[in-house]
């Protein structure tokens, strides 16, 4: 059974430490598997077009009365994108991750669709997406499939991405 989480929409003056978390706990995760990549991601511009996407919203995921992790949701109509989503490196390994996806899933009762891309190496995300949260492969976008929503010069910012990313759609109901 998933811990209780709370989904709290992040305070403008939390946003600064909220966006440093969630860099931590992405260049982390780079980092167990490119041990030398040396950035941190996600660069401050990707979370801050998330930020600015339609309809998007960040939110604190609370467990305990503690900000645990986090956020960030977009999209305006039936289906939705999840931008990002963290557990803080403190507190992984609990299903807490579970966990806020389902409060996530609540919080959006009128939305049919989800989609997100990771990765293709993020072995952990995809089992979690696919095997934990319902997800399903839609489109593997590489050099010969590109993703037109994301500019090539702008692949590499995150280790293995020019390798190629997975799409993934979950669709309700």
């Amino acid at each position: 059974m998933d811990p209780k989480v709370e989904l709290i929409p992040v305070r403008d003056a939390e946003m600064d430490d909220f966006k440093r978390r969630m860099q931590v706990a992405f260049t982390l995760a780079a980092q167990a598997t490119f041990p030398d990549f040396g950035e941190t991601i996600p660069p401050a511009r990707d979370i801050d077009e998330s930020l600015d996407a339609p309809g998007a919203e960040a939110l604190q995921v609370v467990h305990d009365g503690r900000n645990v992790g986090g956020a960030i949701t977009a999209g305006t109509d039936g289906t939705k994108l999840l931008d990002f989503i963290f557990i803080d490196p403190e507190y992984q390994n609990l299903h807490l991750g579970h966990a806020a996806w389902c409060a996530i899933e609540a919080r959006y009762p009128d939305a049919r669709i989800w989609e997100l891309v990771t990765p293709y190496h993020e072995k952990r995300n995809i089992h979690f997406y696919v095997n934990r949260c319902g997800f399903h492969i839609v489109e593997y976008f590489n050099d010969h499939h590109r993703d037109p929503n994301f500019p090539a010069e702008e692949a590499g910012d995150y280790p293995g991405e020019d390798d190629g990313l997975f799409k993934f759609r979950k669709v309700l109901g």
